[in-house]
């Protein structure tokens, strides 16, 4: 093989992911043998960015059954030990990709690479994979953009071509893509924090499936950006899941975000309203006209209407839908018929913590056991965490190691390189029971996350006092203590006095709880988990897809067969285990976006048209940014055109979003390089000749 046969540095983004083999390790045999291997794309690569020689040798021996050479294996180490640090002995190379979590068993690999000796295909496979996610992103041009500011509610304007409600993800997706294609956009959010899921709710372990998605569109921007804003620092953003996926700290996640918008911004209109919700949606006929939104100063309240083309509804909880009178699921029920004790996806509230080597300041120690912290409560606790150094995910309870490396993040208080990961957030055994009142009435909603504070106090208490971690606590430098957040606390501290000794320690907590399920339009297609499959798969590859997703069907509690929608999923479809129905790429069509009579209305967030199964493969970070971007496109060509959002040509939005470089072939296109013009044709005609005409009609 020669160096000009070879796909250039851009595949990789692709098609490498260290993860992948993380996740494959906690998956049942049989989904890990039936994955496809990417080992082919990491070599190349690998060998196109110069960290690795004699291609062909590996594509032939790091196979699942292969045999690779001791001596050869040494050599390779040394090279693909650059794309960390420079080394010149094998010895070396085994510390630093020791060091970067590579490889587990530093003394096998010395065994293993010893004169006559040979080491496993498959063993040699991960490291290349694994060290190819790590190759270097390019800074997109967007990184030396000015950060978008709030616009002051006074200085709105009275009318724009769309509304976004929402600035999680989702609605950030839809902004950046309208606003570049020259609409006027607005972009409201109930919060004083932009990004939602990622970044309110602190869930800044991208939770990537594989890192195909690396190759797509604003979730490479956004990839980039991070790199960008980390490199330089000398600190790893490859924390989250055991150094193996992207993460990044929420108060640099929020700034990058208003990085990209204020990029956006410079090709066309696109104001941000921080504490700003709609309360009322305005109508003529089944065409939705504008809103009304309410925003919070420290003035007081104060209302007006904007007048839009098209509205968006990218709220966590798609509180946008009712007000507009669309159809729409929730829970397993629809709007006409709606239980409110019926299960829906567990939430919880997070709390970003680091090590304190100096010691945790005194606020923020818990002095006494929380209200409610029971002997049963410590149990529960016990059966899930313990001390201990070794890191092993298989295993329960998770040793505290395994624990603050599941999502591990960058710590910018301590420049340098990482492991040892000093700074995490508590999303692992402080799930929260939650059913569709939670999402149906507010009342109910803002009782239920105090409980999930409480559980989430009542960790760090086990953290700080059973485990004897009385140097982790709550980060104090992430900026989540904002004014929202504060007033938000007070308000509940009010009615629960006993709770003021833990002020300071609730400040810190996530600005929003991670919400993995909300309300869901019924649209002209609703996607169903057994058309996302890939074990034993394939999905489907709709001709009008317009985003793709990767992640496993992975429903927090509820997936039972009494709380799914046995009308649109099967009992059999239900996954026993993580990863048993397959991670890797999924498409999701233009119908799922189109409400089934609502007219100038679109969802850009866990709320489109699907199945409570399919929600749980599709709510993850990259997706929703994703589907948000495929929504701006959608509502940016209506306006152009002067139609509805149904009546755009679903291949017009995804010339629209390739030439964007966001891939929509679930195989990419094999033989072509990422961007170029090859790239965009060879997937037209693979949606044109190779897919369904359109979904089946739900």
């Amino acid at each position: 093989m020669t160096s000009s046969s070879l796909p250039l540095i851009r595949r990789a983004l692709m098609l490498a992911l260290a993860a992948a083999s993380l996740l494959m390790s906690q998956m049942p045999a049989s989904a890990a043998t039936t994955r496809v291997d990417h080992t082919d794309e990491s070599i190349v690569a690998l060998h196109d960015h110069q960290d690795l020689s004699d291609a062909e040798y590996w594509q032939q021996n790091a196979t699942p059954t292969g045999k690779c050479d001791g001596g050869k294996v040494a050599k390779m180490l040394v090279e693909v030990a650059k794309v960390f640090q420079p080394v010149t002995t094998s010895e070396e190379a085994i510390d630093v990709l020791s060091h970067h979590g590579v490889i587990g068993s530093p003394d096998a690999w010395r065994k293993g690479i010893a004169p006559g000796q040979t080491m496993s295909g498959a063993n040699v496979a991960t490291v290349l994979n694994r060290c190819a996610v790590h190759l270097p992103i390019p800074p997109p041009k967007s990184a030396n953009a000015t950060p978008l500011e709030a616009t002051p509610p006074a200085q709105l304007k009275d009318s724009y071509d769309i509304v976004v409600a929402g600035a999680g993800t989702g609605g950030v997706g839809v902004a950046v893509q309208a606003a570049r294609m020259g609409r006027s956009v607005l972009l409201l959010e109930e919060t004083d924090w932009i990004g939602g899921q990622m970044n309110a709710a602190a869930v800044t372990s991208m939770d990537e499936g594989v890192a195909l998605v690396r190759e797509r569109g604003l979730y490479r921007e956004l990839c980039g950006l991070i790199a960008a804003h980390y490199q330089p620092l000398g600190i790893n953003y490859m924390t989250a899941y055991w150094n193996g996926h992207v993460c990044v700290e929420p108060c640099v996640g929020k700034q990058l975000l208003h990085v990209l918008l204020g990029d956006a911004r410079g090709k066309g209109v696109l104001d941000l309203a921080l504490r700003t919700r709609v309360t009322k949606v305005l109508r003529t006929s089944d065409t939705v006209t504008g809103v009304q939104i309410e925003s919070v100063t420290a003035a007081g309240a104060a209302s007006r209407t904007v007048t839009s083309k098209v509205l968006v509804d990218a709220t966590e909880w798609g509180d946008v839908i009712p007000l507009t009178g669309a159809r729409y699921r929730v829970g397993n029920c629809t709007n006409d018929a709606i239980d409110p004790t019926r299960h829906v996806q567990d939430n919880t509230w997070t709390a970003v913590v680091k090590q304190y080597p100096h010691g945790v300041p005194d606020e923020l120690l818990i002095k006494q056991a929380p209200p409610g912290y029971t002997p049963a409560v410590e149990a529960a606790f016990v059966r899930s965490l313990v001390n201990g150094d070794k890191i092993d995910a298989k295993t329960r309870p998770w040793t505290w190691a395994t624990f603050i490396g599941y999502r591990g993040m960058p710590d910018s208080s301590r420049p340098g390189d990482s492991p040892p990961i000093t700074r995490t957030h508590l999303n692992y055994n402080n799930d929260y029971h939650s059913t569709v009142a939670e999402i149906e009435d507010l009342k109910v909603r803002q009782a239920t996350n105090r409980e999930m504070r409480l559980k989430t106090l009542d960790l760090l208490y086990y953290i700080q006092h059973t485990l004897g971690k009385t140097d982790w606590s709550v980060a104090n430098d992430e900026g989540l203590d904002s004014a929202y957040n504060r007033a938000e606390i007070d308000r509940w501290l009010a009615e629960r006095p006993d709770l003021a000794p833990y002020r300071a320690v609730l400040y810190h907590f996530s600005v929003m709880p991670y919400t993995r399920e909300s309300r869901r339009i019924i649209g002209l297609h609703t996607l169903c988990a057994h058309e996302i499959e890939r074990i034993p798969g394939p999905p489907v590859q709709f001709a009008h897809t317009v985003a793709l997703g990767d992640y496993a069907v992975d429903l927090h509690g509820s997936m039972t067969a009494p709380y799914l929608e046995l009308d649109l999923d099967h009992e059999s479809d239900i996954p026993h285990g993580f990863g048993q129905r397959g991670l890797g790429p999924f498409a999701i069509p233009f119908e799922c976006f189109i409400p089934e009579k609502i007219d100038g209305f679109l969802p850009a967030e866990k709320n489109f048209s699907q199945s409570r199964m399919a929600n749980g493969a599709t709510r993850l970070q990259p997706h929703t940014l994703l589907m948000g971007q495929a929504v701006g496109a959608i509502a940016a060509l209506a306006i152009q055109h002067g139609v509805q959002p149904r009546a755009v040509d679903p291949v017009e939005v995804q010339k629209v979003l390739l030439d964007a470089g966001d891939t929509l072939c679930i195989d990419g296109a094999p033989g072509t390089r990422w961007g170029t013009p090859e790239w965009r044709d060879e997937q037209l005609a693979t949606l044109r000749n190779g897919a369904p005409a359109e979904p089946t009609k739900k």
